[in-house]
């Protein structure tokens, strides 16, 4: 069988584990709580057992399967996939309460909240458990597309590497080639690759697109590495002339506004949820290390304006001092600080200090900023006047938002990120920006701080 084609089976098989376990978990905990007196047999449940094929089937005509599943390929970009999960989801369970409703069952043999209940965690947990998946998948090397990678440069070095390391888009480059299309051609019959990433200028591939249309099921063309907004973006079409429309979701108003009550409210409820630890952190930084509680540091906001971020203090109290004698003193320290602006085993944080950083609970008083405007939930970390130059002609794009507490690299590798790495995430994710990236961000940021990966 085609490594795609079990690819798309085991991704089938953890929504059907998702769902199932959802349900049978909620069923239990109804029952292990005491609701309904025991009127709600779980014996009944069992009557459901068409709703995971039913989900499965959802997802599968929404492309959720790396497109065809017969003939699989790039799947959508992940928050795509994030919303298209949760549409299935909801879709899924209020099909099973419309059907209960007009098959005029007894409410005396279902609990409406089981349903509902099952249908939130079940959205929440079907991509973290696909993601379980892909990671146990790339670590085994297993279930990998092959793909032929074609063009030449620093582009299509990038691009391999890219491709080796993402465990989300399933593929592995067999083999790199120059954009000779009789060759392509001669290697895929020879290796029996039918998928094709082409990174080329787009005249050179126009030139050669019906060639290689001859062998490929798939072309996955990337115009020259080029970086432009994608996650909004569709394919249009004018009497035959394809193309792309991509949607600008920062100048929609409505959007924005979406933007704004998100965060409010999503920080009201995580300040409600959090508020133990605004009592006892304080105490214990008062009871280990001599200081104020709080440290504001200086940083820019959007288009530049200096804001204050609050944070729970983390260093010592000479902490300023301390790192000017480390950097004249430590060569090696001083290359590290001026490349990424932070140090290993920093010796200005005290014990405490490097719990919270890595637990990165010495960030949640930036709730503040997001109450007063200066920072949002989600967005491009605040920086310092010295780091502006190595955005370069980046920095405008960059500082056109508003700073976040949580942003594009934190959740995909927080400070494991390289700094070059960390401002083409933050650029990716001003030009591709909607409140469902926000959405993915928050919930990849959660797990990626459950488990400190990264953290430092």
């Amino acid at each position: 069988m085609k490594a795609g084609c079990i690819r798309v089976l085991f991704l089938m098989l953890a929504d059907m584990l998702c769902i199932v376990g959802v349900w049978a978990f909620v069923v239990w905990a109804y029952r292990a709580l005491g609701f309904g007196h025991y009127k709600y047999g779980a014996e009944f449940y069992l009557r459901f057992w068409p709703v995971p094929l039913v989900f499965i089937a959802i997802n599968a005509l929404l492309r959720l399967y790396h497109g065809s599943i017969i003939y699989p390929a790039a799947p959508v970009n992940p928050v795509e996939e994030l919303r298209r999960l949760v549409g299935s989801a909801t879709i899924t369970h209020l099909g099973v309460i419309a059907y209960l409703a007009l098959a005029y069952q007894s409410t005396e043999h279902y609990s409406r909240a089981v349903i509902l209940v099952s249908g939130v965690l079940t959205a929440a947990l079907a991509q973290p458990l696909r993601d379980l998946l892909r990671l146990a998948l790339h670590h085994c090397d297993f279930a990998r597309m092959p793909v032929l990678l074609t063009g030449d440069g620093a582009g299509v070095s990038r691009v391999a590497a890219a491709i080796d390391g993402d465990r989300y888009i399933g593929f592995r480059v067999v083999r790199v080639l120059p954009g000779d299309s009789r060759e392509i051609a001669a290697a895929a019959r020879e290796l029996g690759v039918r998928t094709l990433v082409a990174c080329q200028d787009s005249r050179l591939f126009g030139c050669q697109l019906t060639d290689l249309l001859q062998w490929f099921d798939h072309i996955e063309y990337l115009p020259s590495g080029s970086t432009f907004p994608v996650f909004g973006a569709h394919a249009i079409s004018f009497d035959g002339i394809g193309g792309l429309e991509m949607v600008n979701q920062r100048r929609m108003r409505v959007l924005r506004n979406e933007k704004w009550l998100l965060d409010k409210t999503l920080a009201v409820i995580a300040f409600v949820l959090l508020s133990p630890f605004f009592v006892i952190v304080p105490l214990l930084v008062k009871l280990t290390s001599r200081g104020p509680v709080f440290y504001r540091q200086p940083r820019l906001g959007k288009r530049g304006r200096p804001i204050r971020v609050w944070k729970f203090r983390s260093m010592y109290a000479d902490a300023d001092e301390r790192l000017k004698s480390i950097l004249a003193s430590d060569p090696a320290r001083r290359a590290e600080w001026e490349a990424n602006f932070k140090l290993t085993d920093d010796p200005r944080v005290t014990p405490l200090g490097r719990f919270l950083r890595k637990t990165s609970i010495d960030e949640f008083p930036q709730l503040f900023n997001v109450f007063v405007g200066d920072m949002a939930l989600v967005g491009p970390r605040p920086i310092v006047g010295k780091e502006v130059a190595n955005y370069g002609a980046a920095y405008e794009t960059f500082s056109s938002v508003k700073p976040g507490i949580t942003g594009l690299w934190q959740a995909t590798g927080r400070s494991d990120t390289d700094y070059a790495r960390r401002v083409a995430l933050d650029v990716q994710y001003v030009l591709n920006w909607s409140p469902w990236m926000d959405i993915w961000i928050l919930f990849r940021t959660v797990f990626a701080v459950l488990f400190m990966r990264g953290a430092r």
